[in-house]
């Protein structure tokens, strides 16, 4: 039993070290050149990942694929100086990326001439450098725009020198430019009149154009005020047009009002005097119709039976005993008389 357990622990041992031993892993910013004792190094680049790798057979180099620099730097005393092609000496602080080229990191290890790629790109670059930079004048490194296309063609040319190595340039930065002490005073000197002068010339341009717009207000104000005046003038002139329609019809409301309200009073007097007229005809007609329904039989009973309602005897005392009352009052035809006078 304690056999059988030791031979389970180390093929558990053995299973857990065998990949980590005879497996060799490439890092991302890296590839693997691999050599063998015996087919040598070979022709290809292991990408990131684990491969194979047997112990004491395989040996492996890892190299790094990221980018390189080659710096020209003046604040380190490594600036590039040249005499520029009106004999000024400048120094330029250059930048160039360069990398291994895509597959070509076994042939490096093989010629064992990874150490001297720094080497080869400094000897391409400033091959270059010197015949572009050196070309040009004091003004031209000055352009921003210049110094930008000197440095996009140096980069073909400087990949040309390196075609036969297994390195790139990726780009060709001019970050600075600086002159001796006593040139950089000249042309800081030289900027600042050119600035001034800039200067004078905007302040210049400005006073012109404050001119400019000064009469171009000085005019518009002139139209203004004359488009003013005929504006106000057409209106007093729509005023005074206005006012005396306005006094006319006016005037003939007045009159109209007049001449009807004198017509309507003149016919409300002539109705009235006819009205008065009319209803004193009526009236008369009316009591010679009573007089004459009154003077008439019916009439006279009529006024009769009317006196009789209104008559009021009052507190009168007869004497029924008495012959005369008989006489006056005992028959119709005695109050018919009294009434009548028949």
């Amino acid at each position: 039993m304690i056999r059988l357990l030791n031979i389970l622990s180390i093929a558990i041992l053995g299973l857990f070290l065998l990949p980590s031993m005879c497996m060799e892993r490439i890092e991302p910013d890296r590839v693997g050149v691999r050599r063998s004792l015996e087919g040598g190094t070979a022709e290809r680049d292991f990408e990131l990942g684990y491969h194979l790798s047997l112990p004491f057979w395989h040996s492996w180099t890892q190299v790094d694929t990221t980018l390189d620099y080659l710096e020209f730097s003046a604040e380190n005393n490594t600036g590039y100086s040249l005499r520029t092609r009106d004999s000024n000496l400048v120094t330029f602080d250059v930048i160039i990326p360069y990398r291994i080229k895509a597959g070509r990191a076994w042939h490096l290890v093989k010629a064992a001439m990874i150490e001297q790629n720094k080497m080869a790109i400094t000897s391409a670059a400033t091959g270059v450098m010197r015949q572009r930079l050196g070309g040009a004048s004091v003004d031209e490194v000055l352009t921003t725009t210049v110094r930008q296309r000197i440095a996009d063609e140096m980069l073909p040319e400087v990949n040309a020198l390196l075609a036969s190595r297994d390195i790139e340039a990726t780009h060709v930065v001019i970050s600075g430019v600086t002159f001796a002490p006593h040139h950089e005073a000249q042309l800081q000197n030289k900027q600042y009149f050119g600035v001034q002068g800039k200067l004078d010339e905007a302040k210049q341009r400005e006073l012109v154009a404050r001119q400019e717009t000064d009469t171009i207000e000085k005019s518009i104000s002139k139209d203004v005020a004359i488009k003013r005046e005929e504006w106000n003038q057409k209106i007093e002139e729509l005023r005074s047009k206005f006012e005396l329609e306005i006094a006319q019809i006016e005037a003939e409301a007045t009159g109209y009002n007049r001449n009807r309200r004198a017509d309507a009073d003149a016919q409300f007097s002539t109705m009235k005097a006819e009205g008065d007229l009319a209803e004193a005809k009526a009236e008369a007609l009316g009591q010679q119709l009573r007089a004459e329904a009154l003077a008439s039989k019916a009439g006279r009973t009529f006024s009769a039976i009317e006196a009789a309602r209104r008559f009021k005897m009052g507190d009168i005392q007869l004497n029924s005993r008495d012959p005369a009352f008989l006489r006056q009052f005992g028959g119709m035809a005695a109050w018919r008389a009294f009434f009548l006078g028949e």
